[in-house]
């Protein structure tokens, strides 16, 4: 693939590449049956990258229109992301045969989703097999953190929870740096002084102790306040520090180094008091929230 993600001609051979006719029924270029790989998964990447392309461009040759097919339907699987309507992807997976999604179109559609912070899109795609360890996914969590809001933080904390408790066989770690920087998704949360998503992502085991590119760990990062802060985020800045500290984190990174090399588990924080569960299992934090209310139902 080039950089604009469009497939590009290779030239492999081999048992694992299947001809243009091997996906047509008698009477045209649709195939017969879908096969159970792909009945069961249908967004699941079932040929490697050089594979597709190879298959994309005998088709281009051979068999114009099924690829027109396969670019339609691929299509089709975004602009029901982009819909943000679950009906319209489920007909267009329910309609879809074997070959007809594109790698580049399915990776497009989860990151819509996860931009929009669609937790009921987020789960039909992981459903249908779309691939969450796949490296153009590695900053999954990065992304979420990015744009959780309060009017989103209920889907987009339970998006994260979904990627790290991963599918059975692929998760995302809640540690992965950021290529760029270094950054873990806590350091995104310190960083925006984002209180209720920094403490779930703490629940989710998140390390207190990352040391980024910079040499930068979620205290020091949080720690350091910026002129947009609103008075939320500063009174949040304070109460995240403490928190940060009550998990044993550290703010200079030569003390963080020494804290992570300790055979100790990290501290959980003390009391009960941090958290509220109301009747239908909904959970609120409660750590010093004042006027400024910083604190989003969960």
């Amino acid at each position: 693939r080039n950089a604009g993600g469009e497939a590009q001609a290779t030239f492999a051979t081999g048992p694992h590449l299947a001809s243009p006719q091997a996906f047509r029924s008698g009477n045209g270029h649709r195939p017969m049956v879908k096969n159970a790989a792909f009945a069961a998964k249908p967004l699941a990447f079932h040929e490697d990258a050089q594979v597709e392309g190879a298959r994309l461009e005998l088709l281009k040759k051979e068999d114009p229109i099924a690829l027109q097919d396969a670019v339609n339907t691929s299509k089709a699987l975004v602009e029901a992301v982009k819909a943000g309507s679950l009906e319209e992807l489920q007909d267009v997976v329910a309609n879809a045969l074997e070959g007809e999604f594109l790698q580049v179109f399915v990776m497009q559609a989860m990151v819509l989703a996860l931009k929009g912070a669609s937790l009921e899109l987020v789960k039909a795609l992981q459903g249908f097999g779309a691939p969450l360890a796949h490296e153009q996914l590695a900053e999954s969590l990065h992304l979420v953190c990015e744009i959780t809001t309060r009017e989103n933080f209920s889907d987009a904390w339970r998006i994260l929870q979904l990627l790290v408790d991963g599918d059975g066989q692929f998760k995302v770690d809640i540690n992965q740096p950021r290529s760029i920087d270094g950054w873990t998704p806590l350091c995104v949360a310190c960083s925006d002084a984002c209180l209720p998503l920094a403490f779930k992502l703490l629940e989710f085991d998140a390390d207190p102790n990352i040391i980024t590119r910079g040499n930068d760990t979620p205290l020091s990062l949080v720690k350091r306040r910026r002129d947009t802060d609103n008075e939320e985020q500063k009174e949040a800045r304070d109460i995240i520090s403490s928190m940060l500290r009550s998990y044993g984190g550290q703010e200079r990174w030569q003390d963080a180094l020494t804290q992570s090399r300790r055979p100790a588990a990290r501290r959980k924080p003390k009391g009960e008091e941090q958290v509220a569960t109301a009747e239908d299992g909904a959970k609120s934090v409660q750590q010093a929230v004042s006027a400024t209310h910083t604190r989003f139902s969960a």
